[in-house]
């Protein structure tokens, strides 16, 4: 994956398995600098015409509260925030990088961090497993997860989201975006190179209460170890969001 954030080429075709309606996603883990908070508000603030040109959308942000994992240790620093963009298609996230006013606004917000890691690529269709949330949005528990396989262990994984949702609709777990790692880059701060995920998973609970339950469930005692042979790591972040 390539490890600078710029206009340069990333994959036009889509892997079998995406939904070609599917938009191209950006996740950004973020941590800020003490007093970073009203740079970021600035940068947002006269970037919004650019957001609405290329229409860029902010799917979630979360305030990030703590990290674990399913396999392998989590040893990434806990950012301050994660924010899910996407965008119509590649082509018009290479646009939006390429636009001079996102040039020239872009190091008002990396001032006021102390780093930040991009992970771009397209989404994956979820269709078969996506189900509406319950409840108001501020009530959800939302996670982050960063997953690299084993070789075909890609299959594992899905095969989880498949036979689970029995199990999902009990405890309120939801998938909410899943998107395949097709360009990474740290662009402010200390490079990581351990961050080399290959998918990223966005999911929440109704309630934050429920998790106890449900890795306690014996559904899910029986059914995670489908996903986890295939698993080299799984790491995420949980936090709530307002948005």
């Amino acid at each position: 994956m390539d490890t600078q954030l710029s206009p340069t080429p990333l994959p036009a075709t889509m892997a079998a398995g995406m939904d070609a309606d599917s938009r191209f996603v950006v996740v950004m883990l973020m941590t800020l600098k003490p007093d970073g908070a009203a740079g970021l508000a600035s940068f947002r603030a006269q970037a919004a015409p650019l957001f609405q040109d290329h229409d860029l959308r902010i799917e979630r942000q979360l305030d990030v509260r703590a990290k674990g994992q399913i396999v392998g240790e989590n040893r990434f620093a806990l950012p301050d925030m994660i924010q899910v963009l996407s965008f119509p298609s590649a082509d018009r996230f290479k646009a939006y990088l390429a636009d001079p006013r996102y040039q020239a606004l872009a190091p008002l917000r990396d001032a006021a961090l102390a780093s930040m890691t991009v992970l771009a690529g397209q989404g994956l269709d979820i269709s078969p497993i996506s189900t509406p949330g319950l409840g108001p949005v501020a009530s959800r528990l939302y996670g982050v997860g960063l997953v690299s396989f084993k070789p075909q262990g890609e299959q594992g994984l899905d095969t989880f989201n498949q036979r689970a949702q029995d199990l999902f609709k009990r405890h309120g777990m939801h998938v909410e975006r899943m998107m395949r790692v097709q360009h990474c880059a740290q662009p402010v701060g200390d490079k990581d190179e351990r961050m080399s995920p290959e998918r990223v998973v966005v999911f929440f609970l109704d309630d934050a209460s429920a998790m106890r339950g449900y890795v306690s469930d014996p559904e899910y005692v029986a059914l995670a170890p489908l996903r986890d042979k295939g698993l080299n790591t799984y790491d995420f972040f949980v936090g709530t969001t307002s948005c």
